[in-house]
This record gives C-alpha cells, structure tokens and sequence, in this order.
C-alpha cells in the first residue's frame, strides 16, 4: 500500500544516492562534464541545488524549509570550498548559482504560506498576522512576554 511515510523512505534512498551523485560530480575529476548535457557550470549549480532543496524538503516533511534551504546554502558553500581541495575552481559565482537554485525551491512554499495568511486575515496589519505565526510562539516564548494588541485578544 502506498503510503507518505513508504513514499519519504523510497524519496529518502533516492535523495542519498543522488546526493553521493552530485558530490563525486562536482568533487571529482569531471569538470566540464555538464557541457555533454548542454549546459554551462552555472547553470548546472542553480539545477543541482534546487533538486537538492527539493528533494531535502520532500524527505524531511517536519523540518522547518527555512532552515533546509539554509543547511543545502551551508552545503553549497561547502562544495565551493571542498573543490579548492581537490584543485577545481572556485567561484563565488558558482556559490551563488547554488544558492539561486535553493532560493528557486525555496519561494513557492513562502509565497504560498504568505497567501494563506492574507486568504485567512485579510483586515490584520502585517505585525499582527506575524504575532499569530505559530512557528515563532516558541521563540517568542523564550524571550519573554510580548504584548498582545486587543485584535489579537478574545
């Protein structure tokens, strides 16, 4: 029986595979080998990583995607420091690339959580639809109280 969770497991094994993929790839000794796909480097970093974001938010369903998308912008980093290791180029461009690709993944899922709020609150100023974020109760809590508009009271 299909099933999400059966669906992340099988998504999970493909992630890692293409993951150990795209790391002997981009670390090995293929440099150029993206122009046999048509493709110039850059563009095969904004592919790469929105895959990659991608993927990461399709296996880890109860992370928050902010912070997926900030580990693959870490991994992206990474990649351009671990390729000045194995005597590849290092670019910032490329980073950059990788990180335009992140973002690419990244913006639907805000765009779309920024409609809702507006669908679901269409009279709240914008401070108090972020005071009724559930995701920022806990940080919030932490810092202490914070003071509540009479909107916001029931």
């Amino acid at each position: 029986m299909l099933t999400p969770r059966r669906i992340v497991m099988a998504a999970r094994l493909g992630f890692a595979l293409t993951a150990l993929g795209m790391a002997v790839l981009m670390l090995g000794p293929f440099q150029g080998l993206e122009q046999v796909f048509g493709l110039n480097d850059k563009a095969a970093h904004v592919i790469a990583f929105y895959g990659l974001a991608s993927g990461l938010f399709l296996i880890a369903p109860s992370q928050r995607r902010d912070d997926l998308a900030l580990y693959v912008i870490a991994a992206a980093f990474g990649v351009e420091l671990l390729q000045a290791l194995t005597g590849r180029s290092v670019s910032i461009i490329d980073f950059l690339a990788g990180a335009a690709g992140v973002t690419a993944a990244w913006a639907p899922g805000r765009i779309e959580q920024l409609r809702q709020s507006f669908r679901r609150h269409p009279d709240l100023s914008l401070s108090e639809i972020d005071r009724l974020d559930r995701r920022l109760r806990r940080r919030r809590a932490s810092t202490g109280p914070s003071p509540v508009s009479a909107v916001l009271r029931p």
